[in-house]
């Protein structure tokens, strides 16, 4: 047990840590829009363009682009839509009808990037084929939790060293620290290894529900447990940032245990390598 999980640690950590820092960026990911998405005007304040005066003063900011749309906003704050066309190629931004000037473009690089992050850890940028390569990932990452459980456990008398770090232990302080880390968030990590198999098959398990209860207009099938999972799996707390702050943390508990693991490792490589060059001499 301990072999399979070293060698699951070792050679599917880069993508467990991958996957973990991509997973923690994008909780935060509802939030972009608000935070980098220029769609409100600093103040409603003063004369408010309209018209033609709106046109003129749209073409005057954009000169060197074709402006193709303005879209008025309905409700006061919100900037005016423009697309604009220039070499063939489309852009739209957000213009200050009170100020006259541009605010930004619609989809600025830090959503784009975020965008990217998202695709790289639902499908590693590869489509459909890259849920299921994920699934696989979900599963290994199941079989590295479970050697990792059975590697924990020292018996019904010590167990309960196993949950906090001790001077007096005789491990050290990389051991404690990746054992204490793996058996507080053994729940929470199962449930990214599952739903991540859940996601790249998800019709076994709802013929499962389907088999426990099949009339599909009932208000309370048994899915709300399945529902739960994948709101933990994303950190979808409605609005909660202290929620999303502390589930952004949580999501890097992989990749340190990858960090960890790897000293580990390095450190039982280089001791051997010191051992049988000391019995060499």
């Amino acid at each position: 047990m301990f072999k399979v999980h070293l060698w699951l640690g070792i050679g599917f950590g880069l993508y467990v840590l991958m996957i973990s820092i991509s997973g923690s960026a994008i909780v935060l990911r509802p939030n972009f829009s608000r935070w980098f998405v220029p769609s409100e005007v600093a103040s409603v304040e003063g004369r408010v363009l309209a018209g033609t005066a709106l046109e003129q003063r749209v073409a005057q900011v954009y000169a060197g682009s074709a402006v193709t749309n303005i879209i008025v906003p309905s409700r006061p704050g919100r900037a005016v839509y423009v697309e604009l066309e220039r070499s063939g190629s489309g852009e739209s931004r957000f213009f200050d009808q009170y100020q006259g000037k541009d605010l930004g473009s619609t989809y600025p690089w830090q959503l784009a990037t975020m965008e990217w992050l998202t695709r790289l850890h639902d499908e590693l940028l590869l489509s459909q084929n890259g849920r299921k390569l994920n699934g696989i990932g979900g599963a290994l990452f199941l079989l590295m939790i479970f050697t990792g459980l059975l590697i924990w456990w020292r018996g019904n008398k010590y167990w309960k060293e196993g949950l906090l770090i001790t001077r007096r232990s005789r491990r050290s302080l990389v051991w404690q620290l990746h054992g204490f880390l793996g058996i507080w968030a053994l729940f929470l990590m199962f449930v990214w290894g599952f739903t991540a198999v859940y996601f790249a098959w998800p019709q076994p398990f709802e013929r499962l529900i389907d088999y426990f209860d099949p009339d599909l207009l009932d208000a309370e099938r048994p899915e709300g447990w399945l529902l739960l999972l994948i709101d933990l799996h994303f950190g979808r707390f409605r609005g909660v940032m202290w929620a999303s702050l502390l589930w952004v943390l949580l999501g890097l508990l992989p990749a340190v245990m990858f960090i960890s693991g790897f000293i580990l490792w390095y450190r039982r490589v280089t001791g051997k390598i010191a051992r049988q060059a000391g019995q060499s001499l």
